[in-house]
């Protein structure tokens, strides 16, 4: 890229984001459960594809296979201290499938757990943690970081502070907001306006939406107006590809490459950068790249 992502950000025109990581992972044979963040060391290869593939559709930006590296969940796989080397390996590997035709962030997922006093996480832990991470991400080269997927208030803020302090170029920060009786509202009850206004307060380059449980592409367009509102800053908008559905033992996505390409076309007027996220395949993002002229 001959420019960099801020520079990219500050013009007027949409970039494409990419699509899932977990549902990809476990198309080539991640097993329920499993750690996908330990493919970066045992399966480069597959993690590069799923990169390599989002670019080829027409992606301009690429998030690292890192939503759980991070202490607390790698704990689980006994691999805690493991942290740094999975995100250097992550983002050798992002950089690499992206190349000179799109922009890698470093993605930094929620720990899987409650902060003090709900839970039993020190503040001063989840900042260290967060802190290793990026600094291995940002290190290796990535060209900005994303904290994705964060539900509650109080870890958004340590984690955007922790970026801050390290001098990332871009920081997005996105919530995963549900539905109710047609209002939006996190896990935790944090609203888009709490959520605009920490991420003003935090520093971040843009606020974002993605997953979310009752919330389909055409809420985000709502999702990213009232981020927008709270905060002042451009938006990133990730939904998934429409509601899961059991089948058998599977969880699908319904949504069809053409009909999801359709309703994340609607949100390139609200969002600087549309992706998507669970069940989103790189065909749903050749089909949306197809209509704003970025696929092969």
């Amino acid at each position: 890229m001959t420019s960099s992502l801020a520079d990219r950000l500050a013009q007027d025109s949409l970039l494409v984001g990419d699509g899932a990581m977990g549902t990809e992972l476990q198309r080539l044979g991640l097993e329920p459960g499993a750690s996908g963040d330990a493919w970066n060391l045992a399966h480069p290869d597959r993690v590069h594809a799923i990169h390599a593939a989002y670019v080829a559709a027409g992606a301009d930006l690429v998030l690292t296979n890192t939503f759980g590296t991070n202490r607390f969940v790698l704990a689980r796989y006994g691999l805690a201290n493991r942290a740094p080397e999975i995100a250097r390996a992550a983002a050798r590997i992002a950089r690499d499938a992206a190349g000179t035709r799109a922009f890698v962030l470093g993605d930094i997922g929620p720990c899987g757990g409650l902060l003090e006093p709900l839970g039993g996480i020190r503040a001063a832990d989840l900042d260290a943690s967060f802190r290793e991470t990026m600094t291995a991400l940002l290190d290796a080269g990535v060209d900005g970081l994303v904290i994705e997927t964060m539900t509650a208030i109080e870890e958004f803020t340590v984690a955007l502070r922790a970026a801050r302090d390290l001098a990332a170029p871009v920081v997005v920060a996105s919530m995963a907001f549900d539905r109710s009786r047609d209002r939006f509202r996190t896990m935790m009850g944090v609203t888009p306006e709490d959520a605009g206004a920490a991420a003003r307060d935090g520093g971040a380059t843009l606020v974002g939406a993605n997953c979310g449980r009752g919330v389909d592409p055409p809420d985000f367009a709502e999702l990213g107006r009232a981020l927008k509102a709270a905060s002042g800053l451009e938006v990133m908008l990730q939904p998934n590809a429409g509601q899961p559905v059991l089948q058998g033992d599977l969880v699908v996505y319904p949504l069809s490459p053409d009909a999801m390409a359709e309703q994340l076309l609607a949100l390139a007027p609200v969002a600087r950068i549309v992706g998507g996220c669970c069940g989103t395949t790189p065909g749903h993002i050749r089909a949306f790249a197809a209509r704003m002229g970025r696929a092969e």
